[in-house]
């Protein structure tokens, strides 16, 4: 295989990195990182390991007596970065480094920091093989000014004051995608919610996250009814700085949800239930590449939808489902120009991730697993599930993996139907029929306090309607020139792209360029 994933370094048939030991230290005033990153190599020797880098000032590499080794720092490409290979690399390397100020993976603001690392960003934040073809356990050390709370998806170990500065300390033995890993420095204070569930969030907020997320025990237990028991022993969330990008972020042991959900129950609910049911899919049983995106989120929604009838009712789930469907049938129309995008199996070599993927690989994939689910009955689709998930536990898998066992349940399934062809199959399962609705363009009364948020799934619909009025247009670059600042670097990517699309020029803003799924 060698190398499996098209936006990595990674090759599978080099040394492996096992385990990564992380310190950091938080340059609030600079707002980079500085870092040395230790890689445990699995020993098998080799003449080259090769790991992602983008953006990152390399200052040595050593092994771990400090002997400097020798090493090729390519030429950056595009939105992958730089390959660093290290030649003749002994049992550890120690790479000392810092990040840039403009690190895709990062939010600076005032004295908050925190990480937004899918699908390829762990790279600008430390140099490893990025590839969820690679999983890696790691421990880490965060040096942050100590009034400051510093957080990670990860078991806690201690923290030791010095000074004006505080090390707090954590390890994650399971290894993970590299996308998973994440941290959040700032101003934060916890409120618990159940013997294994606590939620993180700035003081002014606390109350209010700790009561809209009251029942998260009885969701976690609606979740283990479908999937097993809860592989990560906590689940803990973090209301993240109003400028995170999406409604939630599955990071295990400390989901990352956007303030927005605060005042929507029932859009907490859904998103809870979707990043929980991450804690199995994407997390425990991984998506090799991001050409094999759906495995991760089929079971999700999948999940989330069940979580949802259970908690609020069937008819909650099925109005969810149906809005899903007209937002599928909706992008199956955007990309009549490229049916390929359509596919659930894609072909993303030379392309950025976060332009390859939409809302396709999410609600195909579901209807995919809705359509089984009727060929196995209820019964016999639980027995598939579990066996799934305890079959692939610990792994990053392929389609073809996913075929292979579901195939021993469903032999007759036409599996290439919904993997290597454009748009539907013609009986595809519906929870209900998509509604047709006529689409307005229309400003939510609200929308200049919404535009202060950095959730793109706010955001983008209101440049994109100012974008398109021509009287408009000027005023939709000057309020992003004003509110810039404030978004986290994954969100003006995809805000500068849509400018870029709509030609509207955004002076004295550098063009970034990317896109990811509605969130």
């Amino acid at each position: 295989m060698a190398r499996p994933d098209p936006h990595s370094v990674f090759d599978d048939a080099q040394p492996r990195v096992q385990r990564i030991d992380w310190r950091a230290r938080f340059d609030f005033a600079a707002r980079v990182i500085e870092a040395e990153a230790t890689l445990v190599i699995d020993g098998s020797g080799g003449d080259w390991l090769d790991v992602d880098a983008r953006d990152l000032v390399i200052e040595r590499v050593s092994d771990g007596d400090g002997t400097r080794l020798d090493l090729e720092l390519a030429a950056p490409r595009s939105f992958l970065g730089q390959r660093l290979r290290i030649l003749r690399p002994p049992r550890e390397v120690r790479i000392r480094y810092r990040t840039s100020p403009a690190a895709t993976a990062l939010h600076w603001l005032n004295q908050s920091v925190y990480s937004q690392c899918q699908p390829i960003y762990a790279r600008s934040l430390l140099p490893l093989p990025d590839s969820p073809s690679s999983r890696i356990a790691y421990r880490a050390s965060l040096t942050a000014p100590r009034a400051l709370t510093a957080l990670m998806a990860a078991t806690p170990i201690g923290r030791v004051e010095a000074g004006d500065e505080a090390t707090t300390s954590y390890e994650m033995v399971e290894p993970i995608a590299p996308y998973l890993f994440a941290f959040a420095v700032g101003d934060y204070v916890a409120r618990e919610l159940s013997p294994r569930s606590r939620v993180w969030a700035a003081p002014a907020l606390v109350e209010a996250a700790a009561l809209a997320l009251a029942d998260v025990e009885r969701w976690i237990g609606e979740a283990e009814q479908l999937f097993g028991a809860y592989p990560w022993g906590r689940f803990d969330l973090l209301v993240a700085p109003a400028s995170f990008p999406y409604g939630g972020m599955e990071n295990p042991r400390l989901a990352f949800l956007s303030p927005t959900l605060l005042a929507d129950s029932e859009a907490l609910l859904g998103v809870v239930a979707h990043e929980l049911s991450h804690a199995w899919s994407g997390n425990l049983v991984t998506a090799a590449s991001a050409e094999h995106f759906w495995l991760n989120e089929a079971f999700t929604v999948w999940g989330e939808r069940r979580i949802l009838a259970a908690v609020a009712g069937a008819d909650v789930a099925a109005r969810h489902a149906a809005a899903g469907r007209r937002a599928l049938e909706t992008a199956l129309v955007a990309f009549a120009a490229q049916p390929e995008r359509t596919h659930l199996v894609l072909a993303l070599d030379g392309v950025d991730p976060d332009e390859g993927l939409s809302i396709v690989p999410y609600e195909k994939g579901y209807l995919l697993l809705r359509a089984l689910e009727e060929r196995l009955g209820a019964d016999g689709f639980a027995a598939f599930v579990r066996d799934y998930f305890t079959r692939f536990a610990g792994r990053a898998i392929t389609s073809a993996d996913f075929a292979g066992l579901a195939a021993r349940h469903a032999p007759d399934f036409r599996f290439a139907e919904w993997f290597d062809q454009s748009a539907l199959p013609n009986r595809a399962a519906s929870d209900g029929e998509p509604e047709t609705t006529a689409a307005v363009e229309a400003l939510p009364a609200d929308w200049l306090n919404q535009l202060q948020s950095g959730r793109i799934k706010q955001l983008r619909p209101i440049y994109l309607t100012l974008c398109r009025d021509p009287a408009r247009r000027s005023e939709a670059a000057r309020l992003y020139r004003q509110h810039r600042d404030a978004y986290h670097p994954i969100a003006r990517q995809q805000l500068e792209r849509l400018f870029r699309e709509q030609g509207v020029a955004i002076e004295q803003v550098k063009p970034l360029g990317l896109g990811r799924r509605p969130g």
